[in-house]
């Protein structure tokens, strides 16, 4: 028997749909609008795969939703598929779901995660890591794979803002080192405030700190009075939000850096320096140094003072 794919067209009573290889977890059948206008004003230019079993009868492998447009809005009977065997190598099978994934797009993590498990099911952790990683983007790192998939451990909603991209990959290895609670707790932050993902690092790990220095959960920390004040508050919207959360966050982990930046801009506010000066500290206030910034329009500016300032 060949195990060339070829393109006929087949009845759709004859293919079952049961998506047992969809790595699209909070995928539901109705078709987009975009797919919806495609088929109608083109036909179909990408046709579902499937995999032909012994009775004749098919697996859908790729394409529910393209299936289910063409059965349901545009009634038809048939259908044109790409038919794989059954006899194919695992490199080979699992190369045709993610080259016809991947058609639509990068994958989400949590898309990558359920991909790598049905690598991990037909192939080598190594074998996987060697040949699929580069694929999904990712270095060859073995490590990275068992932390992709342990993406599924967690709840669905936070899959959920992870695959909708309100989390990146990241973040969410981090979350997986955390409680249940602690997870559910930053990830619902995460999604009220929308802070980019450099502030949500910042928020985890400041939170993380302080609940590891004062032996309570982060979910308790933000139940706190001061907490909870900032979350709720009626009039300031998300960014401003974020941005006392974390002011607060660091305040509670300094105390004394807090209270030095307080008397530093007070300082600062007293010299009255020009608009286009800027005074600043080193990180934390580690060393006595202090940085004066001067901006100027252009080069010239910068010469011309420059010369005054020398007697020149």
């Amino acid at each position: 028997m060949s195990t060339q794919p070829s393109l006929k067209n087949i009845p759709l009573s004859s293919v079952n749909t049961t998506p047992h290889w969809s790595i699209h977890p909070f995928l539901d059948d109705i078709p987009s609008p975009a797919l919806h206008q495609s088929f109608t004003e083109m036909g179909i230019l990408h046709p579902p795969i499937v995999q032909q079993e012994q009775d004749g009868t098919f697996n859908l492998i790729c394409g529910r939703k393209r299936l289910y447009a063409l059965k349901h809005y545009f009634k038809q009977t048939s259908c044109p598929c790409l038919i794989i065997q059954p006899a194919l190598d695992p490199y080979t099978f699992l190369l045709y779901i993610l080259t016809d994934q991947q058609l639509n797009g990068p994958l989400s993590p949590i898309e990558i995660a359920l991909f790598l498990k049905y690598c991990l099911d037909k192939m080598d952790e190594k074998e996987v890591t060697n040949f699929f990683l580069p694929r999904l983007g990712y270095k060859k790192q073995t490590s990275l794979i068992q932390q992709l998939v342990n993406l599924l451990a967690l709840g669905e909603t936070i899959q959920r803002q992870i695959h909708h991209g309100l989390i990146i990959d990241k973040i969410a290895f981090e979350l997986l080192t955390l409680p249940p609670e602690d997870r559910f707790c930053l990830s619902s932050l995460f999604e009220l405030l929308q802070p980019g993902t450099g502030k949500q690092k910042r928020i985890l790990t400041l939170s993380r700190d302080i609940a590891n220095r004062s032996q309570k959960t982060i979910s308790a920390l933000f139940q706190e009075q001061d907490f909870k004040q900032i979350v709720e508050h009626q009039e300031m919207n998300p960014p401003q939000k974020t941005h006392t959360l974390l002011e607060l966050l660091q305040k509670e982990l300094y105390p004394r850096s807090s209270d030095a930046e307080h008397v530093f801009k007070d300082k600062v506010r007293r010299l009255n320096l020009p608009d286009n000066c800027e005074l600043t500290h080193s990180l934390n206030f580690e060393k006595d140094e202090v940085y004066l910034t001067v901006t100027f329009p252009d080069l010239e500016s910068c010469e011309n003072a420059w010369t005054q300032k020398n007697g020149l």
